[in-house]
């Protein structure tokens, strides 16, 4: 994979938190381009994307969707205490408010190119916030200078929309020849127009899929746009478009790392290692530390580890110069397989589905003959079966725990219940959503819709997209 290190771009940062001790201070004068160069805010919007959610996936969402979860310090686990403010924090206050800060900026300049690419950024944001809180605000957002200090929340479909909208846009403005330089801000594809393109299209398809259950002829639409005109629309084309940074160790740690080195608390959640051992699967070597047996085994979510079990692989919790992705071409081919078995565009779903699983090995490095046992074995082997799409999706989003979240909740495929021990009772299912957060009760509370019910914090509704019946 390419080396996306961000070294060459902490002198740009340094020098952002120079301009101004407080990031918020770009609300207060965003037309002035002195408050903070264009290329620093854009790279200050990628690393906080992937802080955040790097950071947060390890104690939520991952082990929502059995990947790891905790031994000792399970109060997160069993759903003891919600999630702080952070995560909203860092999709309004930092996300969202930089990004239209370069959009703004990028357009006076005539910079197509950066311009499309924090649009793409903001996108990314945004479908993130919807996927985890519900309805959120949006047409208000980030109007505070304009005196809207109280945003109306929007619904989802109107956000999804827009948002396919705004993808759809950037697209049309990537010019690699003339829309302009992204400069040295770009930590995901080193100023690669070719690649954010892809990016954007490969994005559009994730969010299309998303609400394929509940809008199918919306997504169908879209879908069958992006791949039925590939010159128009490039979408990822193997494991070199992978969006992702690099972090440089030091006192930038990549945040599995970071987390893992102040608690050293994780362990490989029961669900995903019985799937991978059952499947003889060879990514599980990569995923996770053996036991002295060489055996593999995982921890029931939510349980205390009362014995010794599988550990998260050393390469993901002991690696401060690890990588955190957004999105990768595994996940591309598994959207092309679903949209072809369901009849949205012509093709081979097979060869997709082969396509996406052997993307997803050779990310870890694994040789092609084991791939080919693999993608033999019984167990794995293609029957024309949406469940086996959205196994395999599952086990490649490994270490994207927020998207595995957002899948699980659109297919119901795994069929996870709530950790062993939760605090909250009468469910049937991981948990639905996000709460909002404490300073949205406090300070927005006239405008969170009326019918959120939050008494045990992860559940109060089914996200629109989510269509699963009988779960609770």
């Amino acid at each position: 994979m390419k080396n996306r290190a961000i070294l060459s771009v902490i002198a740009l940062l340094i020098a952002f938190v120079a301009c101004t001790s407080d990031f918020k201070t770009i609300n207060e004068n965003p037309n002035n381009p002195e408050t903070a160069p264009l290329t620093n805010v854009f790279a200050y919007v990628i690393e906080s994307l992937t802080s955040e959610f790097g950071k947060t996936e390890m104690d939520y969402p991952a082990a929502f969707v059995g990947h790891i979860t905790k031994g000792t310090y399970t109060d997160v686990i069993n759903y003891y205490s919600k999630p702080g403010d952070g995560t909203w924090e860092t999709i309004y206050e930092t996300a969202l408010t930089n990004a239209e800060y370069v959009i703004s900026g990028a357009k006076d300049e005539g910079n197509t190119n950066l311009e499309a690419a924090a649009m793409v950024l903001k996108v990314y944001a945004m479908q993130m916030a919807v996927d985890i809180y519900g309805k959120v605000p949006f047409s208000d957002a980030n109007l505070g200078d304009a005196g809207t200090i109280h945003p109306k929340y929007d619904d989802e479909k109107t956000v999804y929309y827009a948002l396919l909208d705004t993808l759809e846009r950037a697209n049309s403005l990537f010019d690699a020849t003339n829309g302009g330089s992204l400069g040295d801000g770009d930590l995901l594809y080193s100023g690669d127009v070719g690649q954010w393109q892809r990016f954007c299209n490969s994005l559009r398809l994730r969010l299309a899929m998303r609400i394929s259950n509940v809008d199918e002829t919306k997504a169908k639409s879209e879908i069958a746009a992006v791949l039925n005109a590939p010159d128009t629309y490039p979408v990822f084309s193997g494991n070199d478009d992978n969006a992702y940074i690099s972090y440089p160790g030091g006192d930038w740690v990549e945040p599995w790392t970071s987390e893992y080195s102040s608690i050293g608390d994780n362990y490989m959640a029961k669900p995903i290692i019985d799937t991978m051992v059952n499947y003889s699967d060879p990514r599980i070597a990569y995923y996770a530390e053996p036991l002295d047996d060489g055996s593999y085994k995982g921890l029931a979510v939510g349980n205390d580890a009362d014995t010794v079990y599988s550990k998260i692989n050393d390469s993901f919790v002991n690696n401060p110069t690890g990588n955190v992705y957004l999105m990768v071409y595994a996940e591309v081919e598994f959207i092309k397989a679903e949209a072809v078995l369901r009849g949205f565009i012509s093709g081979n779903a097979k060869d997709l589905y082969d396509s996406g699983i052997t993307a997803s090995c050779q990310e870890y490095g694994i040789g092609s003959q084991e791939i080919s046992d693999y993608l033999a074995n019984s167990d794995v082997s293609w029957q024309s079966s949406l469940t086996q799409i959205y196994v395999q999706k599952w086990i490649a989003l490994f270490r994207q725990s927020w998207e595995a979240w957002a899948e699980m909740r659109r297919t119901d495929v795994p069929k996870l219940a709530p950790a062993t021990h939760s605090t909250a009772t009468g469910h049937n299912r991981a948990p639905f959503r996000f709460p909002y957060p404490d300073s949205e009760q406090k300070l927005n509370a006239s405008n969170i819709p009326s019918s959120v019910t939050e008494t045990d914090y992860f559940w109060g509704y089914q996200i629109w997209w989510d269509t699963r019946q009988s779960v609770q």
